[in-house]
């Protein structure tokens, strides 16, 4: 009498099981993230007119202006001239009203660097410290050539504030920043 030999499992079974459960997971990660995507495109809107964008999000928003009269709110070097460049007003506000930004400015005038120099220390007053240049210059990005030769930095409060200052022929070149609060202190 021969017994018949017990059926063994199939190895295709186990791997067809592995399959079909990482298809699974793969098909359920494609429907969550569809549906994220649903989500965040109907509660966030995007408004751009001229140089402005404004991004609204259910945590918060995010403007950008490179129209901006005078984001830095810094005083301004009298007879200076603007000059266009990449500058912006850039801020952020969340959801309870909180803001903080970053704006840029660049000017130029014919006037000296003493004379610009004395005329910003009268100006921007005792809370402005004027930093020592590291070899000679200090680096400002956006200034052509990325050199300053004077700074003036108040980075006290809710923020910084710079004043850079370049000697460019025939005058100065003048970097207004402003990084925090949009209020001057």
């Amino acid at each position: 009498m021969s017994s018949a030999p017990a059926p063994q499992p199939k190895n295709n079974q186990v791997i067809w099981w592995i399959v079909g459960i990482i298809g699974g997971g793969i098909a359920l990660l494609v429907i969550l993230g569809l549906m994220v995507a649903g989500v965040v495109m109907r509660h966030v809107n995007v408004k751009e007119k001229g140089g402005k964008v404004e991004i609204e999000t259910p945590v918060g928003s995010i403007r950008v202006n490179s129209d901006a009269a005078h984001p830095t709110g810094l005083p301004i070097y009298p007879g200076a001239k603007r000059i266009e460049s990449d500058g912006a007003d850039v801020e952020l506000t969340s959801k309870d009203g909180e803001a903080v930004g970053l704006g840029v400015e660049r000017y130029a005038t014919s006037d000296s660097l003493e004379k610009v120099s004395a005329w910003y220390v009268q100006k921007l007053g005792p809370s402005y410290h004027r930093e020592k240049p590291g070899h000679g210059t200090h680096h400002v990005h956006g200034m052509d050539g990325d050199k300053a030769d004077i700074v003036y930095v108040n980075d006290s409060g809710d923020g910084a504030r710079v004043v850079a200052l370049a000697a460019k022929s025939p005058g100065v070149e003048i970097s207004l920043i402003r990084a925090g609060k949009k209020e001057v202190q």
